[in-house]
């Protein structure tokens, strides 16, 4: 297989790294909508739920659990070398692929944005020199719909073009309510379109413009709750409360606890996929209102038969109008939130690249980036907690007495600017080096606050930051609709900072071809993710502050071995990173909202590991794979919080959402049935250990090990013209969480997708 890892065309046995890659066909044979199902194909790679609509992924244990929309991932993901640099951007379908490359491990050099744990870059299929048309449809459980289509070929001599659409729906909720077993959450309404046009305006320079976006107005997937979760604890000292406790049996701090909180049926050994638990009030129609849409031009100059002078420009714009979150997992509004934000994104590049005779190749480029983001997450807890703790029970009343609406806002100017070079030269005719580098500057700059909304509908408009002022040695009187978060001397404002940042990471590689079929090779590399501010409700303007740049070193062997007949092919890759300033959304203890969110950095840690992965072909047509990953964390050095907001030394433990043991096998044949119709019967095996969701492994926040089994059948003629797949997905109807989040009354988890069943036609009309 051809791959374009290193921004050139290169076989994929022939490069010193560990990469994926996968065929569109692939990737649909196996359910992969989006870049968070890929962890079925890339062992070492999670994906998991924020709870506010944006994922988080993590790969060989390198993530980054924020929930903000605006957050960046420390796996980077691509769109044909364009940088999606926020994590929201990629939770689009993905549409028309020609193929997905994964790399492991840190990609500073030829991938800038944030890339300390993986670079994603997604090709897809380009217009033709003739003309070509398919499509395919498919239909599966809860009534969900699938289609997408395509066409492309020629617009007279000099101009080709290629457009795709897909649309999925599904018009029943897969979710189940945990109190209404009648009512159920998780509709789908997405859409999808990318159109490429290709101009050879000259034999040496073609103009590439794409223009591509999506929209979801899906229903958002709803949690359960796994146990409640009093804001705040006796103002008695630590021995009382727990003799207390010891005497009667109960939490003594739960009697805090909204009623309706406090009688809610948890499920702490929920075992149905489909259990979860919403809001009912009829006032709150859970859905999103994401949407994106993106233009880059590419032009690329062949200056010679040696070098190229390529461009990639773009504009991104990713907005989430009035997205409406349960959140909570239970059938009250103790937490829920509506979303309303934006990201504008410029983004810039210019390379040269070209060889050296028939020893090497080299690039050199400088790339720019300017973002813009705006974030308002409004909270809604009419039957918070925070309402009984002032003024006691008001179930009786209407309205709240006292808390209703809150928010928490953020805005941001992001200006990155780097200059890279990347190139490798044959030292011998079986040894290669490879040397990359880059010097990145980025500024943000920043401002945020929390603040009760304007039309918070509480009986007694208290005035809620002005009493914490007071409280606290200030002197502000904070209306309703005006910034409450306090300062340093206690008084309430906006919070405005900057944060400035310089980096250099490299990279250097030797290998050894010492056979055609085999390469070795031993790497260095440094990479980093920059530093960045949160978006969290709090009290005091310190929990706003940014965690600065993270840093990788990473020492890498691996080999890359094929049989002399092309049927067999083993990958192996072992790593060892040391890891400085590891970002970390933790907890801190707020005075008057309990224990919430903040950003930290760990100050030294470690991630080493192993991947094996093997394809063999014993027969023609007779597919078989396997692969694996083992990883081990461990935390050197951090004194924090733990997810009560209490003092914890975090020294030797492993990383949150960061399973030790992955795997899976796949297998697939084709055989014929007649002359005119072939059959393939396929199946795969997903195994996922278990992991925590917190970094002091809290056992409320345990993910368990899960299996899933997967089935398909086919049918297909020779020329593949057409085909029609019955698919079977999760047979084993396994019960797994995806995440688990702590935030107001309620600890809650999400839960991976139930079992499904379905069919596909595609047709090709060529």
């Amino acid at each position: 297989m051809v791959v374009t890892a290193q921004k050139r065309n290169e076989a994929i046995n022939s490069i010193p790294m560990a990469i994926s890659s996968f065929r569109g066909e692939e990737l649909q044979a196996m359910g992969v909508y989006d870049t968070r199902d890929l962890g079925k194909l890339v062992p070492g790679f999670t994906a998991a739920d924020s709870g506010f609509d944006t994922p988080t992924y993590t790969m060989r244990g390198v993530g980054f659990a924020d929930s903000s929309f605006s957050t960046t991932s420390t796996v980077g993901i691509y769109n044909d070398e364009v940088s999606l640099a926020y994590p929201i951007m990629s939770k689009g379908p993905n549409l028309d692929l020609r193929r997905v490359e994964v790399l492991q491990g840190p990609q500073g050099t030829l991938y800038g944005r944030n890339s300390t744990g993986g670079a994603i870059n997604y090709i897809a299929n380009k217009p033709g020199a003739s003309f070509t048309d398919g499509a395919d449809v498919s239909y599966g459980s809860f009534g969900r719909v699938d289609a997408e289509g395509y066409v492309s070929g020629p617009i007279g001599e000099s101009f080709k073009a290629r457009f795709a659409a897909s649309s999925t729906t599904s018009e029943e909720g897969w979710q189940i309510s945990n109190t209404r077993p009648d009512d159920s959450l998780g509709k789908l309404n997405k859409q999808a379109a990318r159109g490429i046009l290709d101009w050879q305006a000259r034999d040496d320079l073609l103009l590439r413009l794409t223009l591509s976006g999506w929209t979801d107005k899906s229903q958002p997937q709803a949690p359960y709750a796994v146990a409640p979760q009093a804001q705040f604890e006796l103002p008695l000292g630590s021995q009382l409360p727990s003799l207390l406790q010891s005497l009667t049996g109960l939490n003594i701090n739960n009697i805090f606890l909204d009623p309706s909180v406090k009688n809610y049926p948890f499920i702490p050994n929920n075992k149905n996929p489909r259990i979860a638990d919403w809001n009912p009030n009829p006032e709150y129609a859970y859905g999103l209102h994401d949407n994106f849409w993106m233009a880059s031009l590419r032009p690329s100059w062949d200056i010679s038969d040696t070098v190229n002078l390529t461009g990639l420009f773009s504009y991104q714009q990713m907005r989430a109008d009035g997205s409406s979150l349960p959140q909570g997992g239970m059938d009250v509004e103790d937490i829920d939130q509506v979303l309303r934000a934006y990201i504008r994104t410029y983004q810039g590049e210019v390379r040269l690249s070209g060889k050296i005779g028939q020893r090497g190749d080299w690039l050199v480029g400088v790339n720019g980036n300017y973002d813009k983001h705006h974030e308002v997450d409004e909270g809604l807890g009419s039957e918070n907690s925070l309402n009984v703790l002032i003024f006691g029970d008001t179930a009786p009343l209407d309205k709240p007495l006292f808390f209703q609406k809150g928010a928490a806002k953020s805005d941001a100017q992001v200006q990155t600017d780097s200059a890279f070079a990347d190139g490798d030269v044959q030292l011998l005719d079986t040894l290669k080096l490879t040397l990359g580098l880059r010097y990145t500057r980025e500024k943000q700059d920043y401002s945020g606050c929390t603040y009760v909304l304007s039309d918070n509908a509480s009986i007694i408009p208290f005035p809620f930051f002005t009493a914490a002022s007071f409280l606290k040695g200030g002197n502000s009187v904070v209306p309703q609709g005006q910034c409450g978060s306090l300062n340093a001397n206690n008084d309430a404002g906006l919070f405005i900072d900057s944060l400035t940042e310089h980096n250099l990471s490299y990279r250097s590689v030797l290998s050894w071809t010492p056979v055609q079929e085999a390469l070795l090779y031993a790497s260095y590399s440094r990479g980093y993710k920059a530093g960045g501010f949160p978006t969290v409700f709090s009290v005091d303007q310190e929990s706003l502050s940014p965690v600065v740049q993270e840093k990788l070193d990473a020492y890498e062997v691996g080999a890359k071995f094929a049989s002399s007949d092309k049927t067999l092919q083993t990958n192996f890759a072992a790593y060892y990173y040391n890891y400085t300033n590891k970002q970390l959304l933790t907890y801190f203890k707020d005075p008057i909202f309990g224990a919430l969110q903040y950003l930290q950095n760990v100050p030294k840690s470690l991630d080493e590991g192993l991947e094996l992965s093997t394809t063999y072909v014993p027969v023609d047509k007779l597919f078989l794979t396997a692969a694996g990953s083992y990883i081990r964390t461990k935390v050197i050095e951090y004194e924090g919080k733990n997810d009560q907001g209490n003092a914890f030394d975090f020294a030797g433990q492993s990383f949150n959402y960061t399973p030790r043991l992955q795997a899976s096998l796949l297998a697939n044949y084709t055989f014929a049935m007649s002359r005119d119709l072939n059959l393939s019967p396929g199946t795969s095996f997903t195994y996922t250990g278990g992991t925590n969701a917190t970094l002091e492994h809290d056992p409320l926040f345990a993910m368990n090990a899960h299996r899933l089994y997967d089935v398909h059948l086919g049918l297909t003629p020779p020329d593949r013209k057409w085909s029609l797949t019955a698919y079977g997905r999760n047979l084993g109807n396994e019960f797994y969480r995806t995440s688990v989040i702590k935030l107001g009354d309620s600890v809650f988890a999400y839960t991976g997708m139930t079992r499904v069943y379905g069919l596909t036609f595609t047709c090709d009309f060529r």
